[in-house]
């Protein structure tokens, strides 16, 4: 219970007298300000009486890691060094200026005032700091440049593997375009046409059973020209066609074509020609060897 008590009344000197010197610390920084502007007084106290109630409970409970415990600890004394200048400036300002003591000089009340800049500035930088040595920022940071590493190192791979991997396809590339080229210029060869380039990028999906190795190098080929080639006719058989149509008959036979479809012209010998009753004649097909 006694410790508690002692605990609580330190607690209460200390608020006490930080209320007294925060007061001293504002009547002071109120005599750099203008009259209409006054109140931006309790701004510039935050670096003082205020830094030091702030940091040192950012110290016993906030601060994670060496550089923000440091920081901490750093800026409490500073703040509490400045809290005590400021309050000592301004009690001598009022009393030489009440004749109690001797009053300051300008020298003096300006190196007062750059004293306080220093110490909000100071603030300003530490407040910065802490935020930038947060434990988790720091690991995300190192987790960034690991990342950042290894995607350096995959690029500048890329960039060699590049050279390597154009100096095996521009063979086979140009050789492909060659081949292209000549057989679309082959194809209008006879047309009076010249052949076109389309230039037009375009995504090539390429069949399964293509057999293209590369389908970016995959084209419309042009469908190769067959020759003419003439239909085998035959020549009708006149003279059997004849014989059908009038089925002419003398002396009991029929003339019908004995001629097959000549394939290969042989000489025959001359046919007999023999009178008719008529005055007439008829040919008698030579008998065959």
């Amino acid at each position: 219970m006694l410790k508690k008590i002692g605990i609580l009344l330190v607690t209460l000197l200390g608020g006490a007298l930080l209320v007294y010197s925060a007061t001293r610390s504002l009547d002071f920084i109120e005599l750099t300000l203008p009259e209409d502007r006054k109140i931006l007084a309790y701004f510039g106290l935050a670096a003082l009486d205020g830094g030091l109630v702030a940091w040192l409970l950012s110290y016993l409970n906030g601060s994670r890691g060496g550089w923000q415990r440091a920081i901490s600890i750093i800026m409490v004394i500073v703040d509490t060094g400045g809290a005590i200048a400021m309050f000592t400036f301004d009690t001598l300002y009022n009393t030489g200026k009440n004749g109690m003591t001797a009053a300051m000089m300008p020298e003096e009340i300006t190196n007062a005032v750059l004293g306080l800049s220093g110490i909000i500035a100071l603030n300003i930088i530490a407040t910065i700091a802490h935020h930038i040595t947060d434990v988790d920022k720091l690991r995300e940071q190192a987790e960034e440049e690991a990342f950042a590493k290894v995607e350096d190192a995959t690029l500048k791979q890329i960039s060699k593997n590049a050279d390597t991997l154009a100096a095996q396809l521009a063979p086979v590339m140009a050789a492909d375009w060659q081949a292209q080229t000549q057989a679309r210029y082959m194809s209008y060869i006879g047309t009076g046409k010249l052949p076109t380039i389309d230039a037009t990028a375009r995504d090539v999906t390429p069949s399964q059973n293509s057999g293209v190795l590369m389908p970016f190098l995959a084209q419309a080929q042009p469908q190769e020209r067959k020759a003419f080639v003439m239909p085998n006719f035959h020549m009708p058989n006149l003279g059997a066609l004849w014989a059908g149509l009038f089925k002419a008959e003398n002396d009991g036979r029929t003339f019908q074509s004995v001629t097959p479809i000549v394939t290969e012209v042989k000489a025959e010998p001359e046919a007999k020609t023999e009178p008719k009753a008529d005055g007439e004649s008829f040919t008698e097909a030579a008998p065959k060897s």
